[in-house]
């Protein structure tokens, strides 16, 4: 099987990891669901943005109560020649044979005691990191194939769920909140890859599957902050930290004070057909 031994592009490479790690825990698949930039470019690809795609990493939640026992995620990935990331704070971190680095995250709600480890036994506990914000992942997903972006160089391809566009949202707000207080670690494309769902999913859209995810106990919690985060982040106005990081993303290829106002119409869009809804209710 062809599996893109000479891939250079950052883009092409990340799914060439993602695809490693689908790969090495084949007889998980049930219990995997595609999250991070990866699954929103899935969803928004045609979104006419000035900022292209770009990730150099994959990301997958890992449902506890779909995960079985054989293989154990640690042998299944160190079979497949995944290096687990030495440092520290890099617990469930897997380096794909190409440099890839791949992250298991198990939704905080479902992971056990703990405070970085996941606790899913048997499985090793540091093959996975718990992760708050990913419970809507578990709700909202859609079974997709999942294929190389040069199909020429890479014919695997695997059926699995990926994170719908609102759930992607849930995630993204917790990771910018997690992170406002650590300047550093701040990413102006996480606060973009926002604009990017809104702009690209209709609102109403949107607004259905979030208001679904409210009801949902798993993941009720969870999207309550990240609205809260959506309001004071986004909604707030052009000037709030989200919108400004969303248009500093453009700074060099686009028009940052035009996305840092559309990115906060769109959130106050969201924000106001969920509160209808929530009336009409």
């Amino acid at each position: 099987m062809n599996r893109g031994g000479g891939v250079s592009d950052p883009v092409t490479l990340a799914r060439t990891g993602l695809l490693d790690a689908l790969e090495a825990l084949k007889a998980h698949l049930d219990a995997l669901v595609v999250v991070g930039a990866q699954a929103i470019y899935l969803h928004t690809g045609a979104a006419e943005v000035a900022l292209a795609e770009y990730t150099t990493d994959g990301d997958l939640a890992v449902d506890p109560d779909s995960l079985g026992s054989d293989p154990r995620v640690e042998a299944a990935m160190i079979a497949a020649h995944f290096e687990a990331d030495p440092r520290d704070h890099a617990v469930g971190t897997w380096i794909s044979p190409r440099g890839v680095p791949v992250d298991l995250m198990v939704p905080e709600a479902v992971a056990g005691l703990g405070s970085r480890a996941a606790s899913v036994p048997p499985h090793d506990r540091k093959a996975m990191r718990r992760a708050r914000g990913l419970e809507a992942a578990l709700v909202d997903n859609t079974r997709m194939m999942i294929r190389a972006l040069d199909v020429s160089a890479d014919s695997r391809e695997f059926e699995v769920a990926v994170a719908g566009p609102a759930a992607l949202l849930v995630a993204k707000l917790h990771k910018i909140q997690d992170r406002i207080d650590q300047p550093s670690r701040l990413d102006n494309k996480d606060a973009h890859d926002i604009y990017r769902v809104l702009r690209s999913i209709d609102t109403e859209v949107l607004a259905v599957a979030t208001h679904g995810l409210l009801n949902a106990r798993l993941s009720r919690a969870v999207t309550l902050e990240a609205l809260e985060h959506l309001e004071r982040l986004f909604a707030a106005g052009s000037r709030a930290v989200g919108s400004r990081m969303a248009g500093a993303a453009e700074e060099l290829v686009g028009d940052p004070a035009t996305v840092s106002e559309s990115v906060a119409l769109l959130a106050q869009d969201l924000r106001d057909a969920l509160n209808a809804r929530q009336h009409e209710g």
